[in-house]
Formats: C-alpha cells, sequence, structure tokens
C-alpha cells in the first residue's frame, strides 16, 4: 500500500524505487501483485507518468486513511520509548534556513540520533504531500488550502543601505525619494518596481528602481553591503551587519509589513510525535534568533 502511495503521487516506478530504497523492478513487481490482489488495473500510462485508474482513485483515498491509521497507531506505541525514530524531511527558505534554521536542526539530531533528518532548503513553495515533507517552515499570510499551519512569530523588513552608498548617493528622506535611487531585491517579488511600505501615516506605495535582483537572501545582503543600492532586507538575516556597522538603516519611520513565519504540515489529527517535538524544539529555540519576535499562537488550518 505505501508503495502504491508513492507511485500515484510521484507519477513514475522510478521515482517510487528511489525514495523507497528500491530497484524499479521491486517496485512494479509490487503493484502488479497489488493489481492481481484487488483484480483491477490500478493506473494507466499517459505521455510522461503513471495516472490513477477510475477504481483506483477511489481505493487510494481509503489507503491514505488506514496507513494514517497505521502511523498513528505506531506513534502512540512510541510515545513510551523516549528514543525518537524514522526518518523527518524538513523544508525552509534558504536564507533564513541556512543562517538560523540548520544550527537548530543539527542540534535535534543530536539530541535524537536514532531519528534521521533530511533538511531540504529550498526558497520555492513545496507540495508536503509530493515532496514528502513532515514539516515546513514558510513566510507570509498563508493561503486556504488543506494544510496546518502554526504560527511561530514574526520579523521585520526594514530598509537599509551601506555607508558607503549614502556617502557617495546621500539617504533619501521621504519615500518618494527612493525612485531617485538604485534598488536591490528578490526576483519574484510580487510587487515588482513597487515598494509597499508602512508609515506613522498608514500604508504607502512609491515607486522604485531596481538596479540588481537576485533569487537569493545572502547575495542580495552582499550586493547592499558592495554598495549597490538600497533595499529591503529581513532583520534576521542581517542584524549582525546592522550590528558592525556594514549595513545601515534608512527611512527608519517607514518599514515593509512584518513578516510572519509559520510550521505548516499536512494533518493536524495524524501529526507524528516526532513532529510535535521538532515544533516544541523550534518554538523554545528559535527565541535566541535576533530579530525574530516568536509568538506562541494556536494551529489553524490553511
Amino acid at each position: 500500500m505505501k508503495t502504491f502511495v508513492r507511485v500515484a503521487e510521484l507519477g513514475t516506478l522510478s521515482a517510487a524505487a528511489r525514495e523507497l530504497a528500491l530497484t524499479q523492478p521491486a517496485v512494479s513487481q509490487q503493484i502488479a501483485a497489488l493489481e492481481r490482489h484487488l483484480g483491477i488495473r490500478l493506473f494507466h500510462r499517459s505521455t510522461r507518468q503513471l495516472v490513477l485508474s477510475e477504481g483506483a482513485e477511489t481505493y487510494y483515498r481509503h489507503v491514505q486513511e488506514i496507513l494514517q491509521a497505521v502511523d498513528e497507531a505506531e506513534e502512540s506505541a512510541g510515545i513510551y520509548s523516549t528514543a525518537l525514530q524514522g526518518s523527518l524531511r524538513i523544508h525552509a527558505p534558504v536564507g533564513f534556513g541556512q543562517m538560523h534554521l540548520a544550527p537548530l536542526v543539527m542540534d535535534f539530531q543530536r539530541r535524537h540520533p536514532v531519528l534521521r533528518i533530511e533538511l531540504v532548503l529550498d526558497d520555492r513553495i513545496a507540495d508536503l504531500i509530493t515532496d514528502n515533507v513532515d514539516v515546513a517552515i514558510r513566510f507570509g499570510a498563508m493561503k486556504s488550502s488543506d494544510l496546518v499551519a502554526r504560527k511561530l512569530g514574526s520579523f521585520q523588513r526594514i530598509l537599509v543601505a551601506s555607508p558607503e552608498y549614502i556617502a557617495v548617493h546621500g539617504s533619501p528622506t521621504v519615500p518618494d525619494e527612493l525612485s531617485r535611487h538604485g534598488y536591490v531585491r528578490f526576483i519574484w517579488s510580487p510587487q515588482g518596481e513597487i515598494a509597499s511600505l508602512i508609515g506613522p501615516d498608514g500604508p504607502i506605495d512609491v515607486a522604485i528602481n531596481s538596479v540588481f535582483l537576485a533569487n537569493n537572501a545572502f547575495v542580495l545582503n552582499e550586493a547592499l553591503c558592495a554598495g549597490l543600492g538600497v533595499g529591503a532586507v529581513q532583520l534576521p538575516l542581517v542584524q549582525g551587519l546592522i550590528d558592525s556597522g556594514k549595513l545601515i538603516r534608512i527611512l527608519p519611520d517607514y518599514a515593509y509589513a512584518p513578516m510572519d513565519i509559520h510550521a505548516v504540515y499536512a494533518s493536524r489529527r495524524f501529526l507524528p510525535r516526532k513532529t510535535k517535538i521538532f515544533i516544541e524544539h523550534l518554538i523554545k529555540e528559535m527565541k535566541s534568533i535576533s530579530g525574530l519576535q516568536m509568538i506562541r499562537m494556536p494551529e489553524s488550518g490553511v
């Protein structure tokens, strides 16, 4: 059943074989044996992948419930053991993950040496089911879905520039002056050439002139330190640069809206014990991250 579910979710025998540490013939044999047992064809082959047959779609939904019940039963038995076992797959954004999350994950693995941890750092939004992710760390507002989000805290996004840039180009004194300066930002910013700020009188949109764009927070921070322009930064990623004087806050009365950080997982009812304990570990240890304001909130569906 587990093999069938992973083939259905990944779409190919080879992908399921790699994830399950099996050979492709072994996966094919398991699917064939299941088809013989059920007396139906489970998959049709499309141009690029396998798709569920009509009868298999209903079977797939029931099998998911069965496997969740099995996991829950095993977790309930595991409560009486202090050792966390199995695997835990974590997904997080690159910048925050590399600077702050990775040390916390390593510490968690040292505390639970039997547990196998996979930390995937990627700025894309992972599909928790398809990518087999136990818990994802996500920023910003959560869109409605079948997932569960637990708010961990929030952080400020402020405007900065290097002392060298300010010495040559000056520092903007009002938001409208940002358009006269080169701007450094993420490629994927949904606002494009608009900076949506919050000031003393409320929200304000101002035009910007992007001169350097990248898809990596560390690269952007280096560009700002190198004096390529002004830009917005995530405070937990640059607090040290500000403390050392490599970056200076500009327009201190204005900032982007604070960004929330969430732990996201697939199911509240069948949340494994290892995932619960890892999230509690994050809540406790992330309090030491400078620039991050932890807010313990109840979990909610998103």
